[in-house]
């Protein structure tokens, strides 16, 4: 039998007992480290290469604060290492942009959640992509909504995504209209439908989605 070996990054120490726990028992699977930051996780992998990666996706002490950074700099390190991302943010252009980039799946963070890592870990080392039912149909859903079948940053208009990045500059509704004379009313449907293509739901999420997505 060949074993999987994986590493566990995670900022809270109770997690990382927990998700240790849910692992250990498995035949397959062998534990080379766990860690709390992202310095000692770039430290430990260098020494101690694994087959998967089961990380958080953001972390305080990562300097841009999400996984896509993290990404970037596993892939300088070792491509061949599948990070599979815990998180609770599911938001499909968090998703999305990830995939693209080359993260192998996602899990939540829930506890009934934790039940399936042994096979999320497996699938991955397999070379699939793992996406719990919920996320994957998001993003199903979301592909569909467009007939080009385009996701992210490539689902909106030329005129939704200018308005988007004058929304995120911190520019009003009202200020946007007469900047680019059109219609407050018009300004407000691009924004609410750009907000549906990215799947976000208030101006945070629009701005985290846009930053992620390299749009601004």
């Amino acid at each position: 039998m060949n074993r999987i070996t994986v590493g566990i990054a995670h900022g809270h120490p109770a997690v990382l007992l927990g998700l240790k726990s849910f692992i250990e028992s498995a035949s397959d699977i062998d534990i080379l480290f766990c860690v709390d930051s992202v310095e000692k996780l770039f430290l430990v992998v260098r020494e101690r290469p694994v087959d998967v990666l089961l990380c958080q996706y953001e972390f305080d002490d990562l300097s841009n604060g999400d996984g896509l950074n993290l990404l970037d700099r596993m892939r300088a390190i070792n491509q061949r290492i599948r990070v599979l991302f815990l998180t609770s943010n599911s938001g499909i252009h968090v998703i999305s942009a990830a995939l693209a980039r080359g993260a192998a799946g996602f899990i939540g963070k829930e506890e009934c959640k934790f039940e399936r890592l042994a096979d999320a870990i497996r699938m991955v080392h397999g070379g699939n992509i793992y996406l719990p039912l919920t996320m994957a149909n998001s993003m199903l859903s979301n592909i569909f909504r467009d007939r080009c079948g385009k996701i992210g940053a490539e689902s909106l208009s030329p005129r939704e995504l200018e308005v988007v990045r004058m929304i995120c500059s911190g520019q009003s509704i009202i200020e946007i209209a007469k900047r680019l004379s059109r219609s407050p009313k018009t300004i407000s449907n691009q924004k609410n439908s750009a907000m549906r293509k990215l799947a976000v739901r208030n101006d945070v999420e629009l701005a985290n989605a846009a930053r992620d997505l390299g749009i601004l």
